[in-house]
């Protein structure tokens, strides 16, 4: 029975906290947002590994080149809609209040490394998988059996 009361009160309180989830709520959050992830951060950390992907000497003019030419406006605005549009004001708050904390900050930072070094892991275990898949005698039978011509092909 304590157990039931304690939950109760959580879910009220819960539900007490929660944004109403109106157009005003969702701008000054996705504001929130984007305060604390820039899109000139976002739009500078993607020219950055698309300049690593250059020859050296490429890398310098390209970045200068979008540095003098993007429309950080349109972007900001772009992003600012699409936020509105596509999240709750709660979401919009946790997403805010995630990129605000500075030890998300830190993590966040180490994704690119834990990526590059796990990634090259998975898409090797996903292609011996596809292997093994086509591979296998049930697999090669089920090719057999789906791909007669006397039934046409049929979108679900």
């Amino acid at each position: 029975m304590k157990s039931l009361f304690f939950l109760s009160i959580l879910a009220v309180t819960t539900l007490a906290f929660a944004l109403e989830d109106n157009t005003g709520n969702r701008q000054a959050q996705a504001q929130r947002y984007l305060d604390a992830n820039p899109p000139q951060a976002i739009a500078q950390a993607l020219a950055d590994q698309t300049a690593f992907m250059l020859p050296e000497r490429e890398r310098k003019p390209y970045l200068e080149m979008l540095t003098k030419h993007l429309d950080l406006t349109v972007i900001n605005q772009s992003m600012h809609q699409a936020l509105v549009k596509h999240f709750t004001a709660n979401e919009l708050e946790v997403l805010a209040n995630f990129y605000s904390n500075p030890e998300a900050k830190t993590a966040l930072a180490k994704m690119d490394n834990y990526m590059t070094e796990v990634l090259p892991v998975l898409q090797n275990e996903m292609l011996k998988a596809q292997q093994k898949a086509f591979n296998s005698p049930e697999q090669i039978s089920d090719l057999k059996t789906t791909t007669t011509t006397d039934t046409p092909f049929k979108f679900p």
